[in-house]
């Protein structure tokens, strides 16, 4: 059957038409479109003339039986088209021209035999009853499949709801979609005035008066509508998405609420650590220079050229681990606070390895380095590179007994170059892996010179860079640290696959 009624929302995506108070099926209150009752009463106007210009040039061979039989044919096909009113309009002018071209006396609005007038009056009255019939059975199939397209859409709001982390843009976007609109605004009202919360479609207003259409959510939250205006049961249907954008926005404000609480706790933990790295780790330097200096500085004792050496040498030392460890509590913050900058661009990684050793100072020399130059540049950013390979480099060194030397090595895998930093130290248990890259985080609790956070800051400059670290076992013993950065647009035929 044809479809009965225009269907005022989106059928793949309306919501069920239920009252949201009481939870009963809503009655719809669908009425044929105006384009179906045209179509119904032009065929009306064209068939009964069609059909009773072929029945009268056939007068002599058919009777009134058969007449009225193909007249019902027709009013239930108007009825099918267009509705009650155009069969009921085709019924009644079937029976006049079955009157006046078919019943005797002919061409008189008049019936002489008393079985004519008995089959007009249940051609008439059965025409009638046909044609309510076709329309219920149309407007009927018409609910149905409104009831049908409503539970999907309201099956796929309640799944955006439950699985989305941030349903708020997919529940806007459904809205529109499903009641044809051209777009809609989630508004919300702060001291600033209106801020967008989710919007979809275009030319989407950001203030409620730019809207053609607005529904209150609360006294600070509108939904902005444009496109055609909702009426009826669009508007108890639009109650339902209304209802599921309040709830989304509360969500959005309580998972904005739990990660703020997140990253206060984080930074206190942050806090809680540094002041105790403070009270130890950074005193420890300090104590030794100032040891050193008073021990130079006085008076009463001449210290021979090599003690003198040998005091220097001290201060020397503990100012370079003084300062890695203020370099590694400030980089670290600025990760932590999300103030870190990037300026990246094509670099050799046989240019960044140098470069790290080269800031170790002495520790450096005893690193064997097998990093080619024919390798492609890759794309990151030179200086916290460099703070990335010498932090690893540095932890290698301080787990690596004094004759087995770190080993760096560098080859190209894929898209990627990677960097391999190998000791053969006691290693990690691949358990703790894991917990390698966490901020004052000392494995073993050996007496590194640091705070636990080299390794922490090598993973946040890389991860800044689209690069990655991946702790793994040496063989026979040891950690191998494998640093993988993305190589330069350009540079991807140069070097060999290992």
């Amino acid at each position: 059957m044809p479809d009965a009624l225009e269907h005022p929302m989106n059928p793949a995506a309306a919501t069920p038409a239920r009252s949201p108070a009481s939870g009963l099926p809503a009655r719809a209150r669908a009425r044929l479109p105006a384009r179906r009752l045209a179509s119904g009463l032009l065929l009306a106007l064209v068939g009964l003339p069609l059909a009773t210009a072929a029945l009268t040039s056939l007068r002599g061979q058919v009777d009134l039986p058969s007449v009225l039989l193909l007249y019902l044919l027709l009013v239930v096909v108007v009825a099918v088209v267009g509705g009650f009113l155009p069969a009921a309009v085709a019924a009644v002018a079937a029976f006049l021209l079955a009157n006046w071209y078919f019943t005797p006396p002919f061409h008189r609005f008049q019936i002489a035999k008393q079985s004519d007038l008995l089959a007009l009056v249940v051609f008439i009255a059965v025409a009638g009853v046909v044609s309510a019939l076709v329309d219920l059975a149309a407007r009927r199939t018409a609910e149905a499949t409104r009831a049908r397209a409503e539970a999907e859409a309201l099956a796929r709001l309640g799944g955006t709801l439950l699985h989305d982390p941030d349903p708020l843009p997919e529940l806007v976007e459904q809205l529109r979609v499903t009641f044809g609109l051209q777009s809609v605004t989630l508004l919300r009202r702060d001291r600033q005035g209106w801020r967008v919360e989710a919007v979809a479609g275009d030319a989407a207003p950001i203030r409620p008066e730019y809207a053609s259409d607005a529904v209150e959510l609360d006294p600070q939250t509108t939904l902005a509508l444009t496109g055609r205006r909702l009426a009826g049961d669009d508007r108890r249907v639009l109650k339902a998405f209304t209802d599921q954008l309040a709830v989304a926005l509360e969500s959005r404000r309580l998972s904005r609420a739990a990660a703020d609480a997140a990253l206060l706790a984080e930074a206190n933990q942050l806090r809680t650590a540094l002041l105790a790295a403070v009270s130890h780790d950074l005193r420890t330097p300090l104590a030794s220079i100032k040891t050193a200096v008073t021990g130079l500085l006085q008076d009463d004792v001449t210290l021979p050229p090599e003690a003198a050496a040998e005091l220097l040498a001290t201060i020397d030392q503990q100012t370079d681990r003084l300062d890695a460890l203020v370099g590694n509590l400030l980089d670290m913050s600025r990760l932590q606070t999300g103030a870190l900058s990037l300026h990246t661009r094509p670099i050799g990684v046989d240019e960044v390895v140098p470069a790290a050793l080269a800031s170790l100072a002495d520790r450096g020399r005893g690193v064997q380095v097998d990093v080619p130059e024919t390798l492609p540049r890759i794309h990151a950013d030179p200086g916290l590179l460099e703070r990335a390979v010498a932090n690893v480099v540095a932890n290698a060194l301080a787990w690596s007994p004094p004759d087995q030397p770190v080993q760096v090595t560098a080859a190209r895998h894929g898209d990627q170059v990677e960097l391999q930093v190998v000791d053969h130290g006691p290693g990690v248990p691949a358990g703790d892996h894991g917990r390698l890259f966490q901020p004052f985080q000392r494995l073993g609790d050996a007496a590194s010179g640091g705070v636990g956070l080299g390794l922490a800051v090598a993973r946040g400059f890389l991860d800044a860079m689209h690069g990655q670290i991946v702790p793994e076992d040496t063989p026979g013993g040891g950690l191998t640290m494998r640093i993988g950065l993305p190589i330069a647009d350009g540079q991807t035929g140069q070097g060999a696959d290992r």
